[in-house]
């Protein structure tokens, strides 16, 4: 409901009587324009919040995985509720391959309003994505190589490195490094080689789910020239 009000004085000359301009009050308008950037663990969210003519006391998001979330719940981002507010809302720390409810909402005198639902599911784990550096500075019995990690699949990266062998197609059951966790890309260096030999590298990466591998890449240890 819509209400119009307007201000009114007496004064001591006569007891006249003066109104003010009228105005109009009504609940928070609010505008939801979608969910974007869903990954297995977040998602952003549009919205506006237009306090409808009198200051909410609070405003802002909240989402779970059943329907119609409610102010109650934990799960939510609270904004400066006594102006109208707008923009992008980060929702984290959510489950892979889950759905969730958001919605938005404004707090004043008289209640909470409730903007229009929107539903959304994160993405599913996978394992890492990454390629294989070219191997350089091959010697007798080392070399350097590493790996660029593009996606962590959804989940943190607990070990990266490459891992190398004489045979084809090297896993992390053969010799490898442990460069470390994290995204982005590192450098290897894998010793303990023979000399004239060749070998097979690829990088890898683990997470939750299980080890990604990078393309084989193919390379052959400097020879030792004979003792004089």
């Amino acid at each position: 409901t819509v209400y119009a009000y307007r201000v009114y004085a007496f004064n001591s000359a006569g007891n006249s009587l003066s109104y003010s301009n009228e105005a109009t009050i009504g609940y928070p308008q609010i505008t939801s324009n979608g969910i974007t950037q869903i990954t297995s663990s977040s998602a952003r969210y549009s919205v506006v919040i237009n306090n409808g003519g009198a200051n909410m006391t609070a405003c802002g998001v909240v989402w779970s995985t059943s329907p119609n979330p409610t102010v109650n719940l934990s799960t939510k981002k609270e904004y400066n509720g006594a102006q109208s507010v707008g923009g992008l809302t980060n929702i984290d720390a959510l489950t892979f391959n889950t759905t969730y409810y958001v919605r938005a909402y404004g707090t004043q005198g008289f209640g909470t309003t409730y903007g229009n639902q929107i539903s959304f599911t994160t993405l599913p784990l996978t394992i890492p994505t990454l390629t294989t550096n070219v191997a350089e500075n091959v010697s007798n019995f080392s070399a350097v190589s590493g790996g660029a990690i593009s996606s962590d699949g959804g989940a943190s990266i607990t070990a990266k490195g490459v891992c190398w062998s004489t045979s084809a197609n090297p896993t992390i059951n053969n010799n490898f490094t442990n460069d470390g966790t994290g995204n982005g890309t590192y450098v290897s260096n894998i010793t303990g080689l023979s000399p004239n030999t060749t070998y097979y590298v690829r990088a890898y990466a683990t997470n939750s789910l299980g080890t990604g591998y990078g393309q084989v890449i193919e390379f052959t240890t400097i020879n030792v020239p004979p003792a004089v």
